[in-house]
């Protein structure tokens, strides 16, 4: 029997059970580049003609540094940390777990912003999150493409971002945290500005209404899209603790592509 897929992405330091460690770095959007204090670029350009490493690129837009002997590990923890290169444990959950394709301007085929955009957008929803009270440590999959044809993978994340006009995106909901389930489309085109006002109903349900340890993209695939339109269109945002319609008075959100579509 095959084991339950998890989602990993290996970032940090890891034994590779051969006597050698691999390094996972995260890659915001996977660019690789030299930015002010920030000098990824360089410090990876040292650490493979200092040491004569290999690399792996990810399909989550991160490196592997891998083969290293463990008496180097503090030195290239060094060299990453003088290019201001920030450790795993420094990166913000929401951060790790998010991914855009580079949309404009590099691609022709691009409605609209995603990997310039999506760290902006980061920054809201955790912004968002803390006012409304959730976890510092609360996370969730998010991606974002400038078009529909999805290359940082949207259709499988718990909340997704399509580019479906300049500035306005269709949404995604309901993909599984280990990304084995597929989201399904709640909304059409909501522009950038209305970020915070979609989503401050929706979260609010969730921390209310979770299950223990439940996930985000978990919570509204069970409860169903009808469900979560209903509290959106009764919350009054001066109220943030909006007693939620439980499952005995409030519409069944069908599970599954005739929800969404409904």
């Amino acid at each position: 029997p095959l084991p339950d897929f998890k989602y990993q992405d290996f970032l940090g330091w890891h034994n590779q059970g051969d006597g050698r460690w691999f390094l996972g770095i995260s890659i915001q959007n996977g660019r690789v580049k030299d930015d002010g204090a920030f000098q990824l670029r360089s410090a990876l350009r040292e650490i493979v003609k200092t040491f004569q490493l290999p690399m792996l690129l990810t399909p989550h837009q991160n490196v592997l540094i891998y083969d290293v002997a463990a008496a180097d590990r503090a030195k290239i923890d060094a060299i990453l940390k003088r290019c201001g290169v920030r450790p795993v444990t420094a990166i913000d959950p929401l951060e790790r777990l998010s991914m855009a394709c580079p949309a404009l301007p590099t691609c022709g085929l691009a409605i609209t912003e995603s990997e310039r955009a999506l760290p902006g957008i980061v920054d809201r929803l955790r912004s968002l999150m803390n006012r409304l009270g959730l976890p510092a440590d609360e996370s969730f999959v998010v991606r974002m493409t400038g078009c529909p044809n999805g290359c940082a993978r949207p259709y499988l994340a718990e909340l997704a971002f399509v580019g479906s006009a300049p500035n306005a995106y269709q949404v995604w909901l309901g993909g599984s945290p280990d990304q084995i389930r597929l989201a399904q489309p709640f909304v059409e085109k909501l522009p950038d500005p209305q970020l915070e006002e979609f989503l401050e109903p929706i979260l609010v349900y969730f921390k209310r209404s979770r299950l223990d340890d439940e996930s985000f993209g978990d919570f509204c695939h069970r409860l169903g899209f009808d469900t979560l339109r209903h509290f959106i269109q009764v919350y009054k945002p001066s109220t943030s603790e909006e007693t939620p319609p439980e499952s005995a008075d409030a519409p069944k959100g069908r599970k599954g592509r005739s929800s969404a579509n409904s």
